[in-house]
């Protein structure tokens, strides 16, 4: 079993391709170079809800977002 990269860093990737992650584990980078890690949770055309490792939520405006990535094994 190989492990795959996906990279998400259009606001039309992040709206189409991010409902299929749902419960996985994802990293966000910030327009700020910031990068947050946690569990995807909601999804919807403006933005998502994610948890980060200490169980607090939050939520990000696609805008807000540089890139999302995340592990895939195939």
């Amino acid at each position: 079993m190989k492990t795959r990269q996906i990279r998400l860093s259009t606001i039309e990737q992040l709206q189409t391709r991010l409902k299929e992650f749902k419960g996985i584990k994802i990293n966000i980078v910030l327009n700020d170079r910031t990068v947050l890690f946690g569990e995807l949770k909601e999804v919807d055309n403006v933005q998502l809800t994610f948890i980060n490792m200490r169980l607090q939520p939050y939520t990000l405006f696609f805008k807000e977002i540089s890139e999302v990535y995340l592990d895939s094994k195939e």
